[in-house]
């Protein structure tokens, strides 16, 4: 179990540049994306992408069905859209590499993505909601895009609190 550091920060070069896609699924690979379980789930994330820990490289993980028993860690290699319909939906959203910014995000309520795991086989999913929220703000971070670029809102952590205990209610 390694815990990496994470880059941060709007201006950071690292999170503004296009990732290179994975060449070869080497021993080095797979311990970047155990490596980058252990630090998505440390930081209690929903996902990570490499460009986080310091590596432009197309990988991220993503912690698909959130809080529900089928809750899942999902590491996603050359991930590509098959299905990226146009932004509808108006959701908060907070990224690891921003800490305690918050905003208003628009994206698409549902996504087709294609990918490859740690073994080499390749798979697509058709997701929904916060997973599909999810697969765009990772594969976001692998073409240099931060949630600061799409913010339509910034939500204070107070706001952020008051909402969260509403719908708890």
């Amino acid at each position: 179990m390694a815990i990496l550091p994470l880059t941060t920060g709007v201006e950071n070069p690292i999170l503004r540049v296009k990732s290179k896609g994975v060449k070869t699924l080497d021993r080095k690979t797979k311990k970047l994306v155990e490596d980058m379980t252990d630090t998505m789930m440390y930081a209690d994330g929903l996902g990570i992408a490499a460009p986080q820990v310091g590596i432009n490289l197309r990988i991220f993980i993503a912690r698909l069905n959130f809080g529900t028993p089928h809750e899942m860690l999902v590491p996603m290699i050359n991930a590509e859209f098959l299905e990226l319909p146009e932004p509808t939906i108006l959701h908060e959203e907070g990224c690891l590499s921003i800490p305690n910014k918050f905003g208003m995000i628009r994206r698409a309520n549902h996504v087709t993505i294609r990918y490859m795991d740690t073994r080499g086989s390749y798979h697509a999913l058709k997701l929904d909601g916060l997973n599909a929220r999810i697969m765009q703000h990772e594969m976001d971070h692998l073409i240099g895009t931060l949630i600061a670029d799409k913010m339509e809102a910034e939500i204070s952590q107070e706001e952020l609190k008051k909402a969260r205990a509403k719908k708890k209610k």
